[in-house]
């Protein structure tokens, strides 16, 4: 039953994605602009969302982009929001699709379509498109650094073409994109690089790392492996005296017993959307224990957990509802223990609105605490220095006017009336 319901509102999302594809191509292709200046709004009507459930109000936008109760003395425009729901713009907290031309270019008319106006993009400086995103005008995009990895670690196993006879020549090419550490020497020789870039984070690779001595330097592993355990609380100190934050992409538990007790600041996945059995791990080695869990939250640890992932692989029924147990009982546990969950999806052709969906049909918390993640949380995770993400006096004058009640029906998520960024119409019109 839990697998038809998610089939169904994946199904629904990926419907709702193409067509809204499809518009964004033929706007740029036609030369529209991506986003239309208004100098000052006046939302009228409305339910607005306070984080638990909405409530009615009237809110203006004024010149300098803020919200307002006061209303300015000129209006460019009047919406009409009587019977829509009002959030914030959705975030992403973890992704890859808006690192280089082709993909900013082909995939950010999707992210803007869909309500995603901040997004962090995972494993690139970014230098090549940064200029193109965060200002009023366009949506906002954070960089984390090349992925930090071992010299045969992931995602080096990605420039193969042959993943089981890798050429040396691949393996070197898929190293020139991330940050090799094989030891503290290594480390000494990219810091260089990462501060002068001064990424927004900093992410690291750790992939079944109880296991890291054996599987090092084997060609079997070669692009599949992580950074040696060893050396995580080194980098955690440096990034952090650096005042750089960590994300650690996490495989089994006990990754993540060692990114958490090196004092990363967020676990860029959940254990526990892939079994590899084939790598002789088992279904236990993805259950996170209630004493890694306890020490997660002391430290303020958070979770981005990208659970979504194995809906979009081929795995069979069987498999699939396994590592949704693992999921479900994993999180159930994290939200007990209040460890902070964002929202991110790492679904690189798609939207994060599939990581709600899918998190929703696991039923692992109620629907205003993922819609709060979504809208709220996630976005103030991402810029803490601004007032985004909140309905109040002065914060940014930025939202979404949904068609109906996303509490009711996930699917007006999508359906999006009007979406205002800074007093920037970036998708949707007034009219």
């Amino acid at each position: 039953m839990l697998k038809e319901k998610i089939k169904e509102t994946i199904n629904k999302h990926w419907r709702v994605r193409f067509t809204a594809l499809g518009l964004a191509g033929i706007l740029f292709t036609m030369g529209v602009p991506q986003a239309y200046c208004a100098d000052t709004f006046a939302i009228e009507g409305g339910r607005w969302f306070d984080g638990t459930e909405f409530k009615p109000a009237t809110w203006f936008v004024d010149k300098n982009g803020s919200l307002t109760k006061t209303r300015p003395k000129k209006i460019d425009h009047i919406i009409d929001a009587n019977g829509k729901f009002v959030v914030p713009p959705y975030g992403e907290g973890h992704n890859h699709n808006l690192q280089n031309a082709y993909t900013a270019k082909n995939f950010g008319p999707l992210q803007v379509s869909s309500g995603v106006f901040y997004s962090v993009q995972m494993c690139s400086f970014g230098e090549e498109v940064k200029t193109q995103f965060s200002s009023r005008d366009t949506m906002d995009v954070l960089f984390a650094s090349d992925c930090m990895t071992a010299s045969d670690g992931h995602p080096i196993a990605y420039f193969f073409k042959d993943r089981l006879n890798p050429t040396e020549e691949e393996a070197e090419e898929g190293r020139r994109g991330q940050l090799i550490v094989d030891s503290l020497t290594d480390l000494d020789k990219v810091w260089p690089a990462v501060q002068e870039k001064a990424p927004r984070f900093l992410k690291i690779v750790l992939v079944g790392s109880e296991k890291f001595e054996e599987r090092h330097g084997d060609k079997k592993y070669l692009g599949i492996n992580g950074l040696n355990p060893k050396l995580v609380p080194r980098i955690v100190e440096r990034a952090h005296q650096s005042g750089i934050p960590v994300v650690a992409h996490v495989d089994t538990a006990h990754d993540a017993e060692v990114a958490i007790k090196a004092g990363v600041d967020v676990l860029g996945h959940l254990p526990g959307y892939r079994i590899a059995r084939d790598e002789g791990f088992d279904r236990q080695d993805y259950v996170l224990s209630d004493a890694v869990i306890a020490e997660a939250a002391r430290l303020g640890t958070k979770l981005i957990a990208t659970a979504s992932a194995p809906s979009m692989s081929n795995y069979s029924e069987e498999a699939l509802s396994e590592i949704q147990a693992i999921q479900r009982d994993n999180l159930r546990r994290l939200r007990k223990a209040k460890v902070p969950m964002l929202m991110g999806s790492d679904n690189f052709a798609g939207t994060v609105l599939i990581e709600i969906r899918y998190l929703d049909a696991l039923d692992i918390a109620p629907r205003e605490a993922l819609l709060k993640s979504l809208t709220m949380d996630t976005p103030k995770w991402m810029f803490p220095e601004r007032r985004l993400g909140v309905f109040a006096e002065g914060a940014e004058g930025s939202f979404l006017i949904l068609e109906g009640n996303p509490l009711e029906d996930l699917g007006f998520l999508d359906k999006i009336h009007i979406g205002v960024k800074q007093g920037y119409i970036l998708t949707g019109s007034p009219k």
